[in-house]
């Protein structure tokens, strides 16, 4: 189930770290830039995001590193300290480190090594913390969803739910993007337990998108069904071809064109 969240951090993380930068870490960047680092050689998985913030004084830059957990683990600040250990090796510049806790509660793992000649911290946000509000107000579905993750306050579920879906309704186009941020939203909404909820506020909203009902997926059944319908009679044909039967008689029996059946002969004779 940890691959599911994890997958749509990852699908989505382009929309959402400006935002989550801007709002949460009072960073604004002048611009990002892509950094080469191959820290997986070493490290059992890939950083969540990984980018250089650029600045018009070359002094100021420095790697933004963030990270997603669901987990609540202790050795998490090994992880970070051999992240940074790398970056800054292969980078030499300052390193940002946030790690954005999005399990239940709040995260109680070390972020502080202290040692006689190395002292090392990252920094900490648990979503649950945050005003949900923060998320619902972006123009960004994918930030919306987040809200889901944040802390409701006095505000009832029902309400909190009612207002996630509106926003998420008013954010996208009846279409697959919105299919897939409700089914994203579904997802995330298990770790706080309220999929059933959620699930029963869909049924009473015109928010699911109907598949049948698209142009381009009905095309694309029709022309599936051609290339079924094609494929068998293109066996059909090579298996009579090798009879008595002439070209005229195999294309009356299995009701093609003549010219359908030639095209294979010839492709056969090649």
């Amino acid at each position: 189930m940890a691959q599911d969240y994890d997958k749509i951090f990852k699908e989505n993380i382009e929309e959402i770290i400006l935002p989550l930068a801007k709002k949460l870490l009072d960073i604004v960047p002048e611009r990002l830039e892509e950094i080469s680092v191959d820290v997986q050689r070493t490290i059992e998985r890939k950083p969540d995001f990984l980018k250089k913030v650029v600045h018009k004084d070359s002094d100021k830059d420095y790697i933004l590193h963030i990270e997603f957990q669901l987990t609540d683990e202790e050795d998490m600040v090994y992880r970070m300290l051999e992240y940074y250990a790398m970056l800054l090796r292969k980078q030499k510049i300052k390193l940002k480190q946030v790690l954005f806790f999005i399990g239940k509660g709040k995260a109680k793992m070390v972020q502080t090594i202290k040692h006689d000649k190395l002292e090392f911290s990252f920094d900490l946000i648990n979503l649950q913390e945050i005003d949900y509000r923060t998320f619902l107000s972006s123009q960004k579905p994918e930030e919306v969803i987040l809200a889901i993750l944040g802390n409701f306050g006095k505000e009832k579920t029902d309400i909190v739910i009612k207002n996630i879906l509106q926003r998420i309704k008013d954010t996208t186009q009846p279409n697959l993007k919105r299919q897939k941020t409700v089914k994203q939203l579904e997802i995330l909404s298990n770790l706080r337990k309220l999929q059933k909820q959620i699930i029963k506020h869909l049924e009473t909203m015109a928010l699911t998108y109907n598949l049948e009902n698209d142009v381009r997926f009905k095309q694309g059944i029709e022309k599936g069904i051609e290339k079924g319908i094609e494929k068998k009679a293109t066996i059909a044909v090579k298996n009579l071809l090798s009879s008595s039967l002439s070209h005229q008689q195999i294309a009356a029996a299995l009701e093609v064109s003549l010219d359908f059946v030639e095209n294979i002969a010839k492709k056969i004779k090649k």
